[in-house]
């Protein structure tokens, strides 16, 4: 059977590929864990507070999804293009 003759299916496969990216998305925290243990480290160091902290986790955030997207889910970043252009 064919997605284009069952309207169902088609959504099915659509929510499925998003979860799926959304999932390995979420599941990087390399950079995010490497940015807060080395910023609190430097704001210790150098007394300057928590903003080194949390600047370098949300500045590691932003690196964990854009090699999610790029590297580590490229397959399902595929899967969802290809599920989205149909």
């Amino acid at each position: 059977m064919n997605s284009n003759e069952n309207p169902d299916l088609t959504k099915s496969l659509s929510i499925d590929t998003s979860e799926a990216l959304t999932n390995c998305l979420l599941s990087q925290y390399r950079f995010c864990a490497g940015g807060v243990g080395l910023g609190a480290a430097y704001g210790i160091k150098y007394s300057k507070g928590p903003l080194p902290m949390v600047t370098a986790g949300v500045m590691g955030t932003f690196g964990d999804l854009v090699y999610g997207y790029v590297k580590a889910c490229k397959k399902e970043v595929e899967d969802y293009d290809n599920g989205k252009s149909k």
